[in-house]
């Protein structure tokens, strides 16, 4: 009897701290600092402030919450972020001030609990602009160690097994990287914590992301995370703990106006078709070269892709959660007329045929697949990298 009540008194606490919520504003600024020099700061403290216990509110509900109140960032007062806090329904909100005095950056933050108004934890740190993210780091870690809520249950259940201070990612199959730390227990995905990372070259790379529910599994496999729910593409908007993953290389960018689909041969595909209406295969090739998807990168996006059709044509979401359109824009004859629009998408490859003629996709409200055709026809140009 003993045992089921001690069991149940620790399941009481754990459910107590998992419902813990933490928010951090944005640090204000003082004097000699701008407030966009402050919020490059107290981002680098963001990424870094995980106090144990607690789900940590992202960033643009923070945002939305402030804008619905009406008001201002940097001219918040105590009462009007307490009033932020209880909006956010969070037991903790953690803020800051920055100045520089006599060339020399001073950063105060504190903890505020929302419930009585009251000073929960102070740390101040000081630092010329060369040392700033070491500093920040550990100040965050500091002031996050003063109000963790410490539970061995808790810490077992969020903590990978061989997590520790390593400085390089894990690698595994030596092409997955999965970033040495959790990033913390979120509402939803963190996207302003992993643009951050993904500016500064978190670890030399700018690709950080969630990873799919297959590559969760190889972590798991390899004993990179622990049992605790972790957050994937699949369920980016459930509560879980952030675990981020790359399979590019280091400094690698995806470039404007592509998707990374999580492909298997790694291919980027445009978010838009090219301009200019229906191309001839001649004039596609012309302008675009090798730019053109070939038969095999056309029946990777369908045989590694989810395909639903819209009113307008076909919305293609890949392996890591992104997903690009595929606007019914028909096609034409050689002699110009046009047919076959309603839920229709034909889109030129670069590969030809046994009889030189060019392969391309054709799409319709009940099959999709590769099709061949002159090249005097006219089709939709979909490039790729």
């Amino acid at each position: 009897m003993k045992k089921l009540v001690t069991l149940l008194v620790l399941c009481l606490i754990a459910l107590t701290m998992n419902a813990q919520r933490c928010a951090v504003l944005e640090f204000k600024a003082g004097v000699g600092i701008s407030q966009a020099d402050v919020d490059g700061i107290s981002g680098i403290f963001i990424t870094y402030f995980r106090p144990a216990g607690y789900t940590m509110v992202e960033r643009t509900q923070i945002n939305k919450a402030i804008d619905e109140q009406g008001f201002q960032r940097s001219k918040m007062t105590e009462s009007q972020m307490v009033r932020i806090g209880q909006i956010l329904n969070v037991s903790k909100i953690v803020v800051g001030d920055v100045n520089i005095v006599m060339g020399q950056y001073n950063v105060d933050a504190r903890v505020i609990n929302v419930e009585s108004g009251t000073i929960a934890a102070t740390e101040g740190a000081t630092f010329v602009d060369t040392s700033y993210r070491t500093t920040m780091q550990n100040l965050a870690q500091k002031l996050a160690s003063q109000i963790a809520i410490t539970s061995e249950e808790t810490v077992n259940s969020s903590q990978p097994t061989q997590q520790d201070q390593r400085t390089e990612p894990y690698v595994i199959y030596g092409y997955l990287k999965v970033f040495p730390t959790d990033l913390g227990t979120f509402d939803a995905e963190p996207k302003t914590v992993i643009t951050r990372l993904n500016q500064s070259q978190q670890y030399g790379y700018r690709t950080w992301r969630l990873p799919t529910n297959e590559e969760l599994t190889l972590m798991r496999a390899n004993n990179l995370v622990g049992n605790g729910t972790y957050m994937t593409t699949e369920s980016k908007k459930e509560v879980g703990i952030v675990r981020l993953v790359t399979d590019r290389g280091k400094g690698e960018i995806i470039p404007a106006g592509y998707v990374d689909l999580g492909l298997p041969s790694r291919s980027l595909w445009k978010d838009q078709n090219e301009i200019g209406g229906l191309y001839t295969y001649d004039r596609a090739m012309a302008n675009f070269g090798n730019c053109l998807p070939t038969k095999e990168q056309w029946e990777e996006l369908m045989n590694s892709c989810i395909w639903t059709k819209t009113e307008s044509g076909f919305k293609v979401k890949g392996p890591s959660g992104e997903t690009i359109f595929l606007p019914a824009e028909g096609g034409s004859h050689c002699d110009g007329t046009t047919y076959d629009v309603f839920y229709h998408c034909y889109y030129w490859s670069s590969t030809l045929d046994e009889s030189d003629k060019a392969w391309y996709l054709c799409c319709s409200n009940t099959w999709f697949g590769m099709k061949s055709c002159l090249f005097c026809r006219g089709r939709s140009v979909r490039l790729v990298k």
